[in-house]
Parts: C-alpha cells; sequence; structure tokens
C-alpha cells in the first residue's frame, strides 16, 4: 500500500505543495483546526510523510512536543518554511537528525 504525503499549513504553501503533486492539503483557520488536523492526520494509516509550515507548527509546537513525548511520530514529519522564509533562531531538524545519527555535526566541519 503507498503511502500518501500530505501538506497542511498556510494557503501558499499548501497550494504549492499541492501543484507540485502532494496527495492532499489542508490549510487550518487557527490553532484549535490545526491540532486537530494534525492529529487525524497522525492516526491515519495511510499517511507516510506529514508536510506542516513552519509557522503553522510553531503556532501548534507545545502540542506537536506533547504528541512526541506519548509516543513514537509517524507519519515522518517535515517542517517547511513558508514564503516568508525560515523561523529565526530554530535548529534545523535534519541538521539535528543527521548529527543525532553521526555524531558530529556536520555542517560545522571545515573544507580542506
Amino acid at each position: 500500500m503507498n503511502k500518501k504525503v500530505v501538506a497542511i499549513g498556510t494557503k501558499d504553501m499548501v497550494m504549492g505543495f499541492t501543484l507540485a503533486g502532494v496527495d492532499e492539503g489542508f490549510t487550518p483557520e487557527n490553532d484549535y483546526e490545526a491540532m486537530k488536523k494534525f492529529d487525524q492526520l497522525l492516526e491515519s494509516p495511510d499517511v507516510g510523510v506529514l508536510l506542516i509550515s513552519e509557522s503553522t507548527a510553531e503556532d501548534i509546537r507545545e502540542h506537536i512536543k506533547k504528541k512526541r513525548m506519548e509516543k513514537e511520530l509517524y507519519p515522518v514529519i517535515v517542517e517547511v518554511p513558508d514564503k516568508e522564509g525560515a523561523v529565526e533562531d530554530k535548529e534545523d531538524p535534519l541538521q539535528r537528525k543527521i548529527r543525532r545519527a553521526v555524531g558530529i555535526d556536520i555542517t560545522s566541519m571545515e573544507e580542506s
């Protein structure tokens, strides 16, 4: 069974990913709707990747943290910068995962 890629976030972000071939997209009106849709997508067995705009993720950050503490999250959650750019002072989650897997920060290594 193929897993779906789903986007949740700002109108522009969702529209862009939908045009790029993402299976479904949702634009919540408020934080409550965002949390509700996030929970529904986490429980959906056919969702493999959840793309969430950084601004939406920031709005429901405590909820996301709570869900992560409850269990290992699946689907894979990827935070995507909005058209305004990346959230300031936010660690890149991919960089963090690489550092955890490899044991060093590969982005701070100097090229020889």
